[in-house]
């Protein structure tokens, strides 16, 4: 059985965007579609005009996606007095029964649990759910951690985070492609929290890894 990765999301106030930066919205997001199929290939789509969706062939890499689809939201706000864009993203990890051409269609166990988190976050903002209760156990308690670390971005730290995440960057590579020094994204990225998220990124991909090896011996 294939395991793969689905990732669902929601614009948080997307009602209060203005009319004039909705289309920036849509841009931000396709951009980044194209822009972060170096981590794991995927298929996203967009609907209703606030929500997108995607489902991620290698499992171990969608927190990794949906991070950075946080930290792009957040960098690309264009008008900060009105509040960052930012999105409720729910990761779910799992079995897929069916793909259909559109991805909103489709069916299966990641397909369930990644539209069941959405539905019941509340005021969280990232959240992961997969078949195994002992992961969950675990991911749980540092998901909320992570989430409200992200949360708390500047569109600086969020810019910076996205750069350096994304491929991997060296602080060097950030400081030219930034402007900057490199003493400066430093600076930032330990504000940011950045070796913490990795942490979480790295640990998240390494238990389910085990866990899919598992199931599949």
């Amino acid at each position: 059985m294939e395991i793969k990765g689905v990732i669902t999301g929601d614009i948080v106030g997307s009602s209060q965007i203005m009319p004039e930066f909705r289309g920036d919205l849509l841009t931000c997001l396709t951009t980044m579609g194209d822009e972060l199929q170096c981590i794991s290939p995927f298929r996203m789509e967009l609907y209703r005009g606030d929500s997108f969706q995607l489902l991620v062939e290698d499992p171990t890499q969608a927190v990794k996606i949906a991070i950075l689809l946080r930290a792009g939201l957040i960098y690309h706000t264009p008008n900060k007095e009105y509040g960052m864009w930012d999105a409720k993203v729910s990761i779910g990890i799992g079995s897929i029964d069916f793909i259909s051409d559109s991805i909103v269609t489709s069916d299966g166990e990641a397909f369930m649990y990644s539209g069941r988190q959405l539905d019941g976050m509340g005021k969280d903002r990232l959240s992961i759910q997969t078949p195994w209760q002992d992961v969950n156990e675990e991911l749980d308690v540092s998901t909320a951690f992570v989430d409200d670390i992200i949360t708390g971005w500047s569109s600086k730290q969020a810019g910076m985070i996205y750069l350096s995440l994304r491929q991997n960057s060296a602080k060097k590579e950030v400081a030219e492609r930034s402007g900057t020094s490199i003493q400066n994204v430093r600076n930032v990225l330990s504000v940011a929290k950045e070796s913490l998220i990795k942490k979480y990124i790295e640990r998240n991909a390494e238990i389910i890894t085990a866990h899919i090896n598992t199931q599949q011996s």
